[in-house]
């Protein structure tokens, strides 16, 4: 209200104090207002471009992808570009009546809607009379209806007609995050344009441009942080670092962005990963039980681990010409060095280990105890037998025949006690008989011969050192070099597990120490792979496979469905059986024991 003079003298107005402009925030002041600053969209952009230079505009537009990357942004430059004084032109003036209104949001004959607060069908019904005006001034009446998906299904009928059909002088532009529940019947009367996210590095260039901008220092490592976090929304990215300058005074750290998220530091995600692979699960709780480890967010570690064995997948299946690393480079090399001597099944096995444990996190009341079983799972996942290995042994068991087929005992490794001696044997009467004194009914002749040879004792090395060492360790021909030197020799087609065992020292060392046990003298073992296409080896050959019969491979994948344990398993894992040997769950024949 404006004040007045009470002095005695006429009274006059006195004008009110401008009042403080509000605080506008980056994600706001940093809209493109160009098509070539629409970033991560070049494709759309050159499109929509291009049409308004050949005259080919359509009269509807529909603008899909994720949230963040720009969508409503484009829509209102592209009503700029028809609007503009000196249009409909690629590049709009942004000085005239219309451009300054519409980027202000106050055209009126640019309308946009949020389908989320007008869904009925009395909305569409009141734009269907208004489209039929001409604009009040500028050269196209323009719709923005933004979460289009969101409309009902009598509204999406009664848009029909005007989209098919619209006047000359109406154009619509629709945004949504999610098109497949647009009726195909809206689908197919709109130009459809994809909105891909954008990239991590692309994003941290733009936030090192906005902080330039504004005044303020931040650390290149603290804007990777941001621009990951925001997984590709650079309105995510940029209200991430309005939240993250207002929340420091000086220069914006690294260590700074992981106190507001929750996150882990760079220290403690590379010394828990290191603890993983080691197969170190005391080390995994103890640096989970440090104060970083106590104040990190759940959700934000187990994140930071995926991400951490994504790259090594990456590393393993790529090499250095596959896709960017989200490491920082502090710890690129650490990761690199990690990822060496690991096989990728392993890798993505802990991946899915991860995963699974994400998905745990979102629905469970002890967050901390999820994040604990993940990291320690992690750790164990060297004892675990995977489904192919589990396969190759049983698959050479019985190629090995019937009597190594049966499950072998797991020898000790037990130093065995002397034998007691014998007691010397009675003379036997004088004119009878002498009987020699019958051995032992446990006797055997390796009790009383020396040491073993290797390639005796190196079904029993395979079952000592268990299923996971053992199941690589058994691709592998065991060749004698010389006295006290053997050598693996791994065919082409086990190169996963030759680099399985020769990554890891310690592996080799428990196959030598087993050996060495069982045969009774050191032994020295080297690993060698060989060139060329596998081949069966004289002394091994290939067995011939059998001949497929239809009818008793039917047969047995219906004896197979029948087991309950089967059923059980198809039902929890959604599977069905496609496969069943001939003689599975065959009843015994007659007089068979």
């Amino acid at each position: 209200m404006a004040k007045t003079r009470t002095d005695g003298k006429n009274p006059k107005p006195e004008p009110e104090p401008a009042p403080t402009t509000g605080y506008t925030v980056l994600a706001r002041r940093y809209r493109p207002q160009a098509f070539g600053a629409l970033v991560g969209q070049e494709a759309t952009a050159k499109a929509l471009a291009n049409a308004i230079l050949s005259n080919r505009v359509g009269h509807a537009y529909l603008f899909t992808g994720p949230r963040g990357v720009g969508k409503t942004s484009t829509a209102r430059l592209f009503a700029r570009a028809l609007n503009c004084e000196n249009g409909p032109t690629p590049e709009p003036c942004g000085a005239c009546g219309p451009c300054r209104d519409i980027t202000a949001g106050e055209e009126v004959d640019v309308i946009e809607i949020d389908a989320a607060s007008h869904t009925g069908v009395d909305n569409i019904r009141e734009l269907r009379a208004n489209a039929g005006y001409l604009p009040a001034r500028c050269r196209f009446k323009i719709y923005i209806i933004d979460e289009v998906h969101m409309l009902s299904g009598s509204s999406f009928n009664a848009l029909l007609k005007t989209l098919e059909e619209p006047p000359a002088h109406v154009k619509f532009i629709f945004a949504t995050t999610e098109y497949h529940k647009i009726p195909a019947t809206v689908l197919s009367r709109c130009q459809r344009f994809d909105f891909r996210a954008i990239g991590a590095g692309t994003i941290a260039s733009l936030l090192a441009d906005i902080v330039a901008k504004e005044g303020r220092e931040a650390e290149p490592a603290a804007l990777a942080l941001v621009a990951r976090q925001a997984a590709g929304s650079m309105r995510d990215a940029q209200s991430l670092l309005d939240q993250a300058l207002a929340f420091t005074t000086g220069t914006l750290t690294a260590q700074a962005v992981h106190d507001l998220l929750g996150s882990g530091n760079d220290t403690l995600v590379a010394g828990l990963a290191s603890a993983a692979l080691a197969e170190k699960p005391d080390e995994v709780l103890r640096l989970l039980d440090t104060p970083e480890g106590m104040a990190v967010n759940p959700a934000q570690l187990l994140e930071q681990m995926a991400s951490w064995w994504r790259d090594m997948m990456v590393v393993l299946a790529a090499g250095d010409s596959g896709p960017e690393l989200d490491v920082t480079p502090r710890y690129r090399d650490t990761l690199v060095e990690s990822a060496k001597g690991r096989d990728l099944e392993s890798v993505m096995a802990g991946l899915e280990v991860l995963d699974h444990a994400i998905g745990r996190l979102r629905n469970t009341a002890h967050p901390r105890l999820v994040v604990e079983l993940a990291l320690v799972r992690l750790s164990r996942l060297g004892q675990v037998v995977g489904v192919a290995q589990l396969a190759l042994s049983l698959a050479q068991q019985r190629a090995a025949g019937p009597a190594q087929a049966s499950p072998v005992p797991r020898p000790s490794l037990a130093p065995r006690p002397p034998a007691a001696p014998e007691p010397p044997p009675k003379k036997a009467p004088a004119g009878d008989r002498a009987v020699p004194p019958e051995p032992p009914a446990d006797a055997t002749p390796a009790a009383t011969a020396g040491p073993r040879p290797a390639r005796e004792v190196w079904p029993e090395v395979i079952t000592a050192v268990g299923p996971m060492l053992g199941g690589r360790a058994a691709a592998a021909s065991l060749v004698v070099r010389g006295p006290g030197a053997v050598a693996l020799v791994f065919p082409p087609s086990a190169r996963a597990a030759f680099e399985y065992l020769q990554g890891s020292a310690p592996r080799l060392a428990k196959i030598v120490e087993t050996l060495s046990q069982l045969t009774g003298s050191s032994h020295d073992v080297h690993l060698e792979l060989e060139h060329g296409p596998a081949t069966a080896t004289p002394e091994n050959p290939k067995p011939e496979e059998p001949r497929a019969n239809p009818m008793a491979r039917r047969l047995a994948k219906e004896r197979a469905e029948e087991i309950p344990l089967v059923m059980r398993a198809m039902e929890v894992l959604k599977a069905t059986v496609v496969h069943a040997d001939e003689d599975f769950a065959k009843p015994p024949e007659p007089g068979t024991p």
